[in-house]
């Protein structure tokens, strides 16, 4: 199942543990979303969304990724609600999906997945969080990653840190 690859590369190219139950619901043109991770760890793509390759591999890992993400915990099993998981899940799937695919010899069309791209919902949140990174002065992966492992405290104090700026002087001064 090209799912279970995905879930296996993400592991291992992130470093953190799936939380996927192992079941895909493969759902109808009435299903709200290309692809959703439920708070039963089961994972939902729509039918239409995995005839498409541009949206069929990217769709398996931005679902993938939130398995692993920080942000679901039992105290908050649906994080996917937040926009900023979405972005985060959205920008570690661009950043990581040429690996991913390449790993798995799968070729998919760079100008199918550039219009998929460039009409996600949640670019306007990857826009800010790019502001941030660059704020920061991080490389675009660890930061991401850093992201999508931690949890919703830590990418809150992510973001404060950045409104904070640099720090100046030491033995604080300000």
């Amino acid at each position: 199942m090209d799912l279970r690859r995905v879930v296996g590369m993400i592991e291992s190219l992130t470093g953190l543990q799936s939380r996927w139950s192992g079941t895909l619901r493969v759902r109808d043109l009435d299903f709200a979303f290309s692809g959703q991770k439920h708070r039963s760890c089961e994972i939902s793509i729509r039918r239409d969304v995995l005839a498409r390759p541009a949206y069929r591999w990217a769709t398996m890992i931005h679902e993938g990724l939130h398995s692993v993400s920080g942000a679901f915990t039992a105290s908050q099993p649906e994080a996917s609600s937040d926009q900023w998981e979405e972005a985060i899940v959205e920008q570690v799937q661009r950043l990581l999906r040429p690996t991913i695919l390449g790993n798995l010899v799968v070729e998919v069309s760079a100008d199918e997945l550039a219009v998929r791209d460039g009409s996600h919902l949640y670019n306007q949140q990857i826009r800010r969080l790019e502001t941030v990174r660059e704020r920061l002065r991080q490389d675009a992966l660890p930061f991401y990653l850093s992201l999508l492992a931690g949890s919703t405290r830590e990418r809150a104090r992510t973001f404060v840190d950045a409104i904070r700026g640099p720090q100046r002087g030491e033995g604080g001064e300000s």
